[in-house]
């Protein structure tokens, strides 16, 4: 099992003046302590790590024009403008080291790779690029690809919630061993990044990096789920368009076939309708060719009504589709009107939130720390998450949804005046049309006698057999047509069925059952060192991981995150990720990928007392030097703390005016 080492991290930025500014600070297994002040640099050591390894999104960024970095490192240091800077990563998997150099300033979408140490770099000249950021991390020339070949992981497409497939990125992995100053201790892997839409993200990760058996079935269970989204969606699709066929033919139907109930021949299939009313047509020719003698003298006379009887009923039909037509947008327009007035009571009730944040003096978001109400272009005040639009104030909201209402209400009552309208055309043609009728039977009946009366009425009776004849058989098309929908729902359904058998079948393996065992003991006896649940052992000994809620450690009847201090989330989520180490150190199962790494960024800086974190350094100091790494940035102002951990302190920042970055003499070798 392969894992991932930081062996050094070398800054360097060059000046318009011709000045060198750098850092270079060396890492070994086991425990690594940065030390320092606050805003001196101790995190921005842990964002070149993190950058050099393609996973800027999990510090908050989601746009290549972002940078992760403090201004000094891309802008300006001293007053002076930066011409060049980059931070160089040599890592190791444990047999092999190389080291990656990325830029911070002008070409940031590519990584330089050197098979060698950053000690050795200068007799190496040749260096490979990779695509870090965009399309093609995973191709041939990518650094993920490269990384997941480098750590011996298994590149994977795993679902999303758009019925696709996405691979299974690096920046989906690293928040199980590393957590971000910011909102990455409100709660476990609060830095996923969910911009490719992966289902479940946080469980597959887990499942992927801890090696579980039922990866594999939780793939299928998520592919089950969108393959019945799936099924759902094209069973109402075509509900829509056999209702569109079965109500103007008068059909129901009976075994997936289609059939026609008429008043003279009762309920028949369509195939057979249709040679019914074939058979009568072809009868009633026959009475009309013996009728037709006698109105021959009547064609003239009677023609010219029967052409404005057929316009008016021409019109007749289209003055009621339109009726139809415009019901149907009315009802969708006073849908919109609903939702938006419900848009509005959300937006109000928020704006009553909102108005609760001066009352608890809050200013800034405990998550991201954005003041409020304001949020970052292109992600979340709360959880930085990748957004389509930028988030709008309640009022703003409101101010919208207003003018959207407003306008919807005044299309509203211009289709509610057209429907009237074409009502009342309508009525006019049903009247022309009745008028017509009676005109051509009073002419029929009065002038030319009974005989031709009779004509006109088979001939009625022929045009209504044909109409019917042809409706029939475009209904038919229409339904055979959807064969294909069908034939796709019914393989979807075959394909669901046999993935339930499989998921069926699963039966929790043992490796996983030992895993999972392994890693609620190492929770809870962290838990026990870190005083959370003071003097309830037995409550500690109840707490559980749920496998249906990303495996993270719960309590049935309490809130396992809400129990008594302010710092009881931190001391949960040092004990978990520790607990993930712990594991992935014991385990046997070559089927663990976890890189036996831990990055933790300033967990004190989140109202953790002095005496937790001495703990918690005095658990990692436990852990196997040789299995496993830990980088850990800190401070306290007190001496006798400091002194109990003074040997893992790999760099240290003295005073808070003692930066990361050092001007390098220009006789310097570094330089």
């Amino acid at each position: 099992m392969k894992k991932l080492i930081i062996n050094r991290v070398v800054y360097t930025v060059e000046t318009v003046a011709g000045k060198s500014y750098g850092a270079d600070v060396k890492f070994s297994t086991g425990l690594n302590i940065i030390y320092g002040p606050n805003s001196v640099g101790k995190s921005s050591l842990i964002t070149g790590i993190i950058y050099c390894l393609g996973g800027e999104k999990c510090l908050g960024v989601f746009q290549n024009k972002q940078n992760p970095f403090k201004p000094e490192f891309y802008d300006r240091i001293n007053n002076e403008k930066i011409t060049k800077s980059y931070v160089t990563l040599e890592v190791s998997n444990g047999s092999d080291t190389v080291i990656l150099m990325r830029s911070i300033i002008n070409k940031t979408d590519v990584v330089g790779l050197k098979k060698t140490t950053i000690e050795n770099s200068g007799s190496v000249p040749q260096t490979r690029y990779l695509i870090a950021s965009g399309d093609g991390v995973f191709s041939s020339e990518g650094l993920q690809a490269f990384l997941f070949k480098f750590l011996d992981w298994d590149i994977v497409d795993v679902p999303t919630y758009d019925a696709g497939y996405s691979k299974l990125y690096f920046e989906n992995l690293l928040p199980l061993f590393f957590v971000e100053q910011r909102a990455g201790w409100s709660q476990i892997q609060a830095r996923q990044v969910m911009r490719y839409s992966i289902r479940e993200v946080k469980k597959v990760t887990f499942e992927y990096l801890m090696g579980l058996d039922r990866f594999d079935i939780h793939l299928t269970e998520i592919k089950r789920r969108a393959i019945q989204d799936r099924i759902q969606k094209l069973k109402r699709d075509l509900n829509d368009y056999e209702e569109r066929i079965l109500v103007p033919a008068n059909g129901s139907v009976e075994n997936g076939v289609l059939m026609i109930r008429r008043k003279d021949t009762g309920v028949l299939t369509i195939d057979n309708t249709i040679k019914t009313l074939r058979e009568q047509y072809q009868e009633q020719i026959k009475d009309v060719e013996i009728l037709s003698t006698v109105s021959e003298d009547a064609d003239s006379q009677e023609n010219s009504l029967r052409r404005k009887l057929r316009i008016t009923a021409h019109r007749v039909r289209k003055a009621a589709d339109k009726v139809n037509l415009l019901m149907q947008e009315i009802a969708s327009y006073e849908n919109y009107i609903n939702r938006i007035n419900i848009n509005k009571v959300k937006n109000r009730q928020l704006k009553k939130i909102e108005g609760i944040a001066p009352e608890l003096n809050i200013s800034t978001c405990p998550v991201c720390e954005n003041p409020l109400p304001a949020h970052g272009e292109g992600e979340c005040s709360l959880c930085h998450q990748d957004l389509k639009r930028k988030i709008s104030t309640p009022d703003e909201n409101l101010e919208f949804l207003e003018d959207e209402k407003a306008s919807f209400e005044k299309i509203l009552d211009a289709k509610r005046l057209e429907l009237r309208k074409t009502r009342y055309q309508l009525q006019q043609h049903k009247e022309t049309e009745k008028s017509l009728t009676e005109t051509i039977d009073h002419q029929l009946s009065t002038y030319v006698g009974p005989q031709l009366a009779a004509y006109r009425h088979k001939v009625v009776q022929l045009d209504t057999l044909d109409k019917e004849i042809e409706l029939l058989k475009r209904s038919k098309e229409k339904w055979s047509s959807l064969n294909s929908l069908r034939n796709q729902i019914n393989e979807l359904e075959k394909e669901d069925e046999s993935l339930k058998i499989k998921v069926k079948e699963y039966e929790e393996s043992k490796n996983d059952q030992t895993l999972l065992g392994s890693l609620v003991i190492n929770f809870r006896n962290n838990v026990r060192q870190l005083r959370l649940l003071k003097g309830k052992d037995v409550l500690i000994s109840t707490i559980k991981i749920d496998e249906t809620d990303s495996y993270a450690p719960y309590l049935d009847e309490y809130d396992l995150y809400n129990i008594s201090s302010s710092s009881d989330n931190v001391r949960i989520l040092l004990s978990y990720y520790l607990a993930l180490l712990q594991t992935a150190i014991s385990s046997t199962n070559p089927k663990v990928k976890f890189p036996n790494l831990l990055i933790l960024d300033e967990p004190k800086q989140q109202n953790l007392d002095n005496q937790d974190i001495i703990t918690f350094i005095d658990l990692l100091e436990h852990l196997p030097k040789n299995s496993c790494q830990v980088i850990l940035t800190t401070f306290s102002d007190q001496k006798k703390d400091k002194n109990l951990f003074k040997q893992f302190i790999r760099h240290e920042m003295f005073s808070e005016y003692d930066y990361l970055l050092k001007e390098i003499p220009s006789d310097s070798p570094q330089k």
